[in-house]
């Protein structure tokens, strides 16, 4: 629990993203902007090339190393994080782009750690058959306390536009749940973003 812990305070840090993006769109300008993101992703994917090909991080000791499994051998999530926040920059109006990476980092964030602390409800019994009703091994706890962070997030943002708010919510949290193999850095932001962007062209 320590380790993930710690693993979603890092988690947390992926708000550089924004705030870099708008520092430099505001002091500069916005072509500035995505070519420092772009320039991260680039270090990063130095980074982490250097990690999965020569695997020094495996002379890291066991608690200093935060990397998940699915992790160890291929790019992590930051990786994900920083090309879907040029996507949804690049895509997506700037305030609906803000709403889809803020829900991707705190409803991770709060599903993640509520979910492992908390979390016990994880199958039902349904005819008489015990059924899995959410997928890897997630809980409803941690889904709702995700869902809850995303209206917070939503609300914030679209104080206006509740019908915005409430289904980038809903769409941020549902692809974080679905979301096993692929990487919910990049899924949920890019979803949570068009839902929010069609909704807004369509009222």
């Amino acid at each position: 629990m320590l380790k993930e812990t710690f693993r979603k305070f890092i988690h947390l840090a992926s708000f550089w993203n924004i705030f870099v993006f708008l520092l430099i769109k505001n002091v500069v300008s916005e072509k500035w902007a995505f070519f420092v993101l772009t320039l991260g992703l680039l270090v990063f994917l130095e980074l982490e090339y250097a990690r999965v090909e020569t695997n020094w991080w495996k002379k890291i000791p066991q608690f200093l190393n935060l990397f998940r499994e699915k992790e160890k051998d291929h790019f992590a999530g930051h990786i994900y994080m920083t090309i879907g926040a040029i996507v949804v920059f690049a895509a997506f109006d700037i305030r609906i782009a803000i709403t889809a990476m803020s829900m991707t980092i705190l409803g991770d964030f709060f599903s993640a750690l509520i979910g492992k602390q908390w979390g016990r409800l994880r199958t039902l019994k349904i005819f008489g058959k015990v059924r899995q009703i959410f997928p890897y091994h997630k809980s409803l706890e941690g889904a709702l306390a995700g869902l809850i962070a995303n209206l917070g997030v939503g609300f914030f943002f679209f104080p206006d536009q509740p019908l915005i708010a409430v289904m980038m919510a809903v769409s941020a949290s549902l692809v974080e749940v679905m979301t096993q193999k692929l990487d919910d850095n990049l899924t949920v932001p890019v979803i949570a973003g068009a839902v929010g962007q069609i909704i807004r062209l369509l009222i």
